[in-house]
């Protein structure tokens, strides 16, 4: 920011595109004690937003602040206010669990700024290049040197700082594109060549240097920035560069006539150009334990393929993947990233003509019938680079026309189904969170040392939410909420199966709405009703494994009708396959199943029928038992869970006692089969092992 700022409702303003400064209505000025500054910065980068103590004892000391922290830190908020001139407290506020310190909007040189990059993407979105330009180049201009250089790279202010280098090259390109659609290729070749020296591996600054050199009559210094880009990707990252960067190089050699300098105009309008859509949602502030789904989409994306689609469990991340994973990649798609929601109402023709008004198309050019709306999407989407995500996609058929056929463009799909329009290798099912990110999770949004105090019970937390990050946001949401609660008080909550789905909701998310969502997906034909009878069966049996032909005994039908009726489940990301025969169920899916999808009568007969079946597959196995024990064994380890839990909720049947002789049959061919003088371990030997002695006599 140059000269005095603006004047605004708050007499203080601050910057931090450099050292940490306010300013007072008179000059600009420092905080002089670091531990304050380091207060004031994190203040600030949380902005209108209430920071807890503990947070903030964790940023200035670390993870074992001194005792007496609390107090310390009540001193330098004291301070900070007479030095700020707030000594009532009404900017830096105190508010439970912390303080908050209160901006209106533009009160920091980064608002500033941002809104001078949001103008200067605007313009160039409509054309205008010079004001593009003339915008990015003031807001560049704004930068006195590292941001927050004179605070101590405590936790927020290192994440902040590397945020906003990381949007200062984005700005820096979009500046060189802006200046090279107005010719100005041979004023920016220093620039560029700096550039390309201190970010060797950014693509997009590569594609304006050889486009620069090109234009300036320098066609082979441009091949030979592209040799020297491949050679540095191939010999440190084993990979080749991406298919937009070949292509451009393809271009050069070719001498595609394209690819020349536009001509000078005399208005101060540049020649008009293709509008370049940025609709993509706002980025998660913390993206956890997706990592290796991230590179898979990334590295597919950026390697020249066009299609990727994330399928699975209602709730388990799909669309925050999807947007997370497009934002990485939108460097190599400069002419565009869109992102539209589809859902079951959207019908092909209606989403190819949103889609077409993103790219700057007019509705009166729409064709009317979907052919040929198809026909004007491809030919808009000719030689250009740009990326789509397609959320929310509820069958092949309504996208199928949209994937695009250009070779710089790709799509990323999402929705519960695997869609049939991507070839097999382009298909990615997302399900439960590891604990360790479910973990990290809560613990990003609920607050890292109400985490820590109660490890247990924070593990309780996400195993009542299943692991999925959907239910494991809302949770960590509604406890950041409510310091008051413990993390086990509301585990303890969540426990009582009468109130867990009416918990998991908070700001227009619920995990029963997306489970709701799901069931829509499924057959509504009154000729046809076994799906949802099946999801209601599911919830009877509430267990989290499930086989097709204990289904089907609860459905009372052959196992040839019970298996696409699970089969329909997986595809509205209700249920998760583990093999051909078996499937995960998760407990909020038979939590609403029971609760939704069965009567008390419908209850009682399934548990009669899945219990008879069990009592019959049992005698069964004690009948072959003699014949065959290592099959009996192998039945046994499969089935041991469900075993249990069924003898414990049936103690009036045969099934306790069938359960028992069956596991006191097996320890004795244990025993028999047991070598006497260190010989080889047979399969009995491993009961242990597998579970066999922790079923109790049941009888």
């Amino acid at each position: 920011m140059n000269g005095k700022p603006n004047a605004l409702s708050s007499p203080v303003r601050f910057r931090f595109l450099g050292p940490l400064e306010f300013f007072d209505g008179g000059q600009w000025s420092s905080i002089g004690a670091p531990k304050q500054r380091a207060l004031l910065a994190v203040l600030l980068i949380n902005a209108n937003r209430v920071v807890s103590a503990d947070q903030l004892m964790a940023e200035l000391w670390g993870e074992r602040p001194p005792p007496s922290a609390a107090g310390l830190l009540a001193g330098y908020v004291w301070r900070l206010r007479g030095s700020l001139g707030d000594q009532e407290g009404r900017m830096l506020s105190t508010r439970a669990p912390g303080y908050q310190l209160v901006l209106p909007p533009g009160a920091t040189d980064v608002d500033e700024y941002e809104e001078l990059v949001a103008a200067g993407r605007k313009s160039l979105a409509e054309c205008d290049l010079p004001s593009a330009a003339a915008a990015l180049a003031e807001a560049l201009g704004m930068w006195r040197g590292t941001p927050l250089a004179d605070v101590v790279l405590v936790p927020s202010v290192l994440s902040e700082s590397a945020r906003l280098e990381e949007a200062r090259l984005a700005v820096v390109e979009a500046r060189i594109e802006a200046e090279i659609g107005l010719g100005r290729d041979e004023a920016l070749l220093p620039e560029l060549k700096l550039m390309v020296s201190r970010f060797p591996l950014r693509e997009r600054l590569h594609a304006h240097l050889m486009v620069a050199l090109y234009r300036s009559g320098q066609q082979a210094e441009a091949l030979g920035a592209y040799r020297d880009l491949r050679r540095l990707l191939v010999d440190e990252l084993g990979v080749e560069p991406s298919k937009p960067l070949r292509e451009l190089q393809g271009r050069i050699l070719r001498d595609d006539p394209l690819l020349a300098a536009p001509r000078p105009t005399s208005t101060a309008t540049a020649v008009p150009r293709q509008v370049v859509p940025r609709t993509l949602p706002p980025d998660v502030p913390a993206f956890l334990g997706r990592d290796r789904e991230l590179a898979w989409i990334t590295t597919r994306l950026t390697g020249g393929e066009r299609c990727c689609a994330v399928h699975g469990l209602a709730g388990g991340g799909k669309t925050t993947l999807a947007v997370h994973a497009a934002h990485r990649v939108a460097g190599s798609f400069p002419d565009g990233q869109v992102y539209l929601s589809l859902g079951a109402s959207a019908a092909p023709i209606d989403v190819i003509g949103r889609l077409l008004a993103l790219l700057g198309v007019p509705a009166a050019s729409l064709p009317p019938d979907e052919e040929g709306a198809a026909a004007l999407l491809r030919t808009t989407l000719a030689d250009r680079r740009v990326l789509i995500v397609l959320d929310d996609v509820v069958g092949s058929e309504q996208i199928r026309r949209l994937l695009p056929s250009a070779p710089g463009c790709a799509v990323i799909l999402t929705g519960r189904t695997a869609s049939t329009a991507v070839d097999g290798a382009g298909l990615l099912r997302v399900g439960r969170l590891p604990m360790t990110a479910a973990t990290a999770l809560i613990r990003r949004y609920a607050g890292a040392a109400r985490v820590d105090t109660d490890l247990a019970a924070t593990a309780r937390l996400a195993g009542l939410c299943d692991h999925l990050p959907l239910a494991l946001r809302i949770a960590a949401t509604r406890l950041a909420r409510r310091p008051e609660w413990t993390v086990g008080e509301f585990a303890a909550r969540l426990a009582d199966p009468g109130r867990r789905l009416d918990a998991l909701t908070c700001d227009g998310l619920s995990v029963r709405a997306s489970l709701r969502a799901g069931v829509q997906l499924l057959p509504r034909h009154h000729a046809d009703p076994t799906v949802t009878r099946a999801l209601g069966r599911l919830g009877v049996l509430d267990l989290p494994v499930v086989s097709t032909a204990a289904l089907a005994a609860a459905l009372d039908l052959p196992v040839r009708l019970a298996e696409p009726a699970a089969e329909r489940l997986v595809d509205a990301g209700l249920v998760e396959p583990l093999r051909m025969d078996r499937y995960r169920v998760p407990g909020l899916v038979r939590l609403f199943a029971l609760g939704e999808y069965v009567t008390a009568d419908e209850e009682r007969t399934a548990t009669h029928r899945i219990v008879g079946y069990y009592e019959g597959a049992v005698r069964d196995q004690l009948s072959r038992l003699s014949a065959n024990r290592g099959a009996g064994l192998a039945w046994y380890r499969e089935e041991c869970l469900t075993l249990r839990v069924l003898a414990a909720r049936s103690p009036g049947t045969e099934l306790p006692r069938l359960v028992s002789r069956l596991s006191s049959a097996l320890r004795r061919c244990s025993a028999q089969h047991r070598p006497v003088g260190g010989g080889q371990q047979q399969p009995f030997d491993r009961i242990r092992q597998m579970g066999l002695d922790a079923v109790p006599p049941l009888g």
